[in-house]
Formats: C-alpha cells, structure tokens, sequence
C-alpha cells in the first residue's frame, strides 16, 4: 500500500513537470533523497529557461545593431568629403573617376567601454569596427555599379563618445551631363552620401565644412569656379533619406579643344578658299575643283573627331552647330567655284566669270568668318542662346548667298541686255546703209 502511495506521488510530479521537458523515470524504493533531487533538477531547469531569456533580451538590444539614441530620436551623423585628385569624364558612359578621402563623425556613449584604462582614444581596423561598433551606414549613392574600392580606413573611438570614421577610396560617380552647351559647358560635378539603411526619422546627415575640400589644380581640362556642400532632403514613396553632397562647379578649358579642332579646321577652311585665287585656265579646272573637294572630306574627319567623345543621345550644341556652318561654307565655296567655271567656259561670259571669282574671293571668307565669329562669341560671352544663334547665323548665310545670287543675275542680265541693244544697234544700222544705196 505504501509503495502504491510512492508511485502515485511520482507519477503526479512527473505529470507536473512535463511541460518543462523533465521527463521521471522511477525504479525501485523512493525515498526523500529522490524528491530533492527530482526538486534540485526542476529548479535547474527552470533556471536555464530564465538564463535563456535573458540573452534573448540582450540580443535585442545589441550596440552593434540598435543605434545610440533609439527611442529618443534621430542620429546626428556629421560628414566631411575631400577631393584628393580627379582622373577625368567618361562623357559615354556618364562617370566621373575620382580619389577621394570621406570622413564620418557621430557619438556614441556605449564605446567608452571598449577603450583600455589609461588610454583616451582607441584607433581600430574597419573590419575590427563592424563587429564592436554601431555603424551609420553612410555609402555614396551616386556610384556607379562596384565601383568604390576603399584603399584605407579605420575608425576612432574616444573617451568622450565620439566615433569618427575616416576611409580613402577610389570612386567612379555616375553623372548626366549637361551637354547643350559643349564645348562651352559648365558642369556640377556631384558626390552624393547617405545611410544605406536607415531612414530620415532615424539619421539625419551635417556637413562638417572643416572636413570638405577639394584640390582645385586636380581638373586638368577643367577649370575649377567653384564648390560647396549641401544637406537635403528626398522623398519618393515610401523612401525618405536625409542626403548629403558636395558640389563642384567645374568650366571646361578650351586649350585642348582649340588645338585639335579650332586651328586644324581655319587652316582647312582658308585652303578651301584658295580655289579662287587659281587662273581661269583649261589645266586648272581640275586642280580647282579637287582643291575644294578635298578640303570638305578632310573637314568632314574633323567633324568626326570632335563629336567622338560625346554620346550618341547627345543634344545640339555648340559644336555642332559651328560644323555645320562650316560644312556649309565649303560646300558654298564648291558650288561658287563650279559656277564661275560654268560661266567662263560653257556660257562663254568671260567677264562675268572673272567678276564672279574676284567677288568670291572677299564674299565666302566674310560670310564665313562673320558666321564664325557670331557661334564663336555667343558660345564664350553669351551673346546669344544656342536656338537664337542657330537660326541668326542661319538665316544669315542664306539672305547673303541670296543676295549675291541676285547681284549675279542682275549684272547677267544687264550684260544680256547691253548685248541686245548692241544687236539691234547693228542691224538698225546695216537697215540704213541699205536705204542710202
């Protein structure tokens, strides 16, 4: 009856226990001795499920994971960018390669800790940080895809909270260029920062002016005009970022284009212009006419050369538009030369020709150089807009060589009517020999 009673009592303790995963197996007599263990081990248990929770807890509120002020409002994440050197645009391809050193700054009271007694700032390797330290998550946004290699960093944490970050990187930046104006362009060449995970109501960014710079002899085909950073805000949706950048305003120098393009394409230009300055001979009609011809084609390479850097969506601009005038020059200068050619050996207008030749001589290089000079001083000076330029310049060309057409046809005229009343004078006169006979 007694051991009947013992097993009975085990059993309901076992039956207690179970939802904990204590599991009794009783063999035998059971004495005191079984109850406190039984007692010991149910207590051990359920000091382990506490212990368990507590991690659990702990977990949550990890410093590497949960930011400093968490519940009690935004971080305060102060940045600092300077431009080491500039390696030039990718006009194609809309980058911008750059070398350039960011630093971060922000506090952070829990990394007091982490610093050895004695010692008021300890200086730690970036992969060392991650895993000790709350970072912010500030990245260039604006990079081009895995183009953003970090030469060096590390991060410094002081006895007084501060935490500053400092990395060098070589970066290659995506930007649209503005390309109307080329080669008279101005452009803003940006660098753009915010936290890769974090929103507006969680981190807000500040430019820390004393950390920002920018080496103004780094441009090369750029001059430098001038530079500054800037806090903002963006909204799309659901994405809200506080996002700082640093801006360069940077004006293209026209050296490199006046070398190139400018000079080789006068010199060509003048060359066409010789045609008018051969005689009006039989072995010259040829050497006229390919004179002329060449000079187009090899413009024409020019042409091609200048816009190669540029992309194939680029608009009209200011290059373009003085190609075109002086591809139209030169065709003016071929249809000219092959006109006077007509006139002198086909219509047999010999003095007409002449003229026509000496006029082409002082008209095609005003015309040009007048036309010239307009794309060239509205583009550098503002004088006019690239749309009030083109159609001036233009309309210009065209009212002249209008002009002029009509100037030929008068002086052809008039020396077809000086002809014909020289005819009839003659046959008026052969009619009165005849009378007085």
């Amino acid at each position: 009856m007694q051991r009947s009673s013992v097993l009975i009592l085990t059993l309901t303790l076992a039956t207690i226990h179970c939802s904990d995963g204590l599991v009794i197996v009783s063999k035998g007599r059971t004495n005191a001795s079984a109850h406190t263990q039984t007692h010991f081990k149910v207590a051990h248990h359920q000091s382990g499920l506490a212990h368990s929770r507590r991690n659990m807890l702990t977990a949550t509120i990890d410093p590497v994971l949960v930011r400093p002020n968490a519940g009690k409002g935004a971080e305060t994440i102060n940045f600092g960018l300077h431009i080491m050197n500039f390696y030039g645009t990718d006009l194609k391809a809309h980058t911008i390669a750059l070398d350039m050193v960011l630093s971060v700054r922000w506090n952070d009271t829990r990394v007091i800790e982490l610093i050895p007694p004695g010692l008021d700032q300890l200086c730690m390797a970036w992969a060392q940080a991650l895993k000790r330290v709350w970072m912010p998550g500030l990245v260039v946004t604006n990079r081009d895809i895995e183009k953003y290699e970090i030469i060096s960093s590390s991060v410094t944490i002081y006895r007084t909270g501060e935490v500053r970050r400092i990395e060098r990187a070589q970066a290659r930046v995506m930007k649209k260029f503005d390309l109307a104006s080329y080669p008279f362009d101005t452009q803003h060449l940006e660098v753009k920062l915010a936290s890769s995970k974090y929103m507006l109501n969680e981190l807000v960014l500040a430019a820390d002016n004393m950390s920002c710079g920018v080496e103004e002899h780094i441009f090369g085909l750029y001059d430098v005009q001038s530079w500054h950073t800037e806090v903002f805000q963006t909204s799309d949706g659901e994405l809200k970022k506080s996002r700082g950048a640093l801006d360069i305003t940077v004006k293209r120098s026209l050296g490199k284009y006046v070398d190139d393009h400018l000079v080789p394409t006068f010199i060509v230009l003048a060359i066409s212009w010789a045609v008018f300055f051969f005689p009006f001979a039989n072995p010259f009609i040829t050497p006229r006419l390919a004179l002329s011809i060449l000079a187009l084609l090899t413009f024409t390479n020019l042409m091609v050369k200048s816009v190669k850097e540029l992309p194939g969506a680029a608009p009209f601009n200011w290059n373009d538009l003085l190609n075109q005038q002086i591809q139209t020059f030169m065709f003016m200068t071929i249809v000219f030369n092959i006109a006077t050619e007509i006139m002198f050996h086909q219509f047999q207008k010999e003095a007409l020709a002449r003229r026509m030749n000496r006029e082409s001589k002082v008209f095609v290089p005003c015309t040009s150089m007048l036309n010239i000079v307009l794309i060239l001083g509205s583009a550098n000076n503002g004088w006019m807009s690239l749309r009030v330029a083109t159609w001036v310049t233009k309309a210009t060309a065209a009212i002249l060589v209008t002009c002029y057409g009509g100037c030929v046809y008068f002086h052809w005229y008039k020396e077809r009517a000086a002809a014909h009343a020289a005819q009839k004078n003659e046959e008026g006169g052969d009619d009165g020999d005849d009378c007085g006979m």
